[in-house]
């Protein structure tokens, strides 16, 4: 499956399970291990946990690699490594704390 595949397969079961403020970054410049990073918050505890599982489950059921997945079972911040796209599942007083989206963004004047 392409990439781009992979993100809107990614982005719809967020967008399904009404997950907030989903941003896709392309870090391809800046990672060899990844190629994307999808960022998005939920409301609760259960709500990070249930978008990261269902995320997985997709993924699964189409046959997309699924890595590893952490902080499923009680945490404000879940992840689901899916090989070339990282998903961030967090609660927005850890996404204001973390800000993924500064610290992976591209400095345009080191370029």
């Amino acid at each position: 499956m392409k990439l781009a595949e992979q993100i809107k397969v990614v982005e719809n079961v967020i967008d399904d399970l009404k997950g907030e403020k989903i941003v896709t970054l392309n870090i391809m410049k800046q990672s060899d291990d990844m190629e994307a990073i999808i960022i998005t918050t939920g409301r609760s505890i259960q709500h990070v946990r249930g978008i990261a599982n269902n995320v997985s489950s997709e993924a699964k059921r189409l046959n997309m690699p699924v890595l590893g997945t952490e902080g499923t079972e009680s945490s404000e911040w879940a992840l689901v490594d899916l090989g070339e796209v990282v998903v961030h599942v967090m609660t927005e007083k850890t996404r204001e704390f973390y800000k993924l989206e500064k610290l992976w963004s591209i400095d345009k004047d080191e370029d």
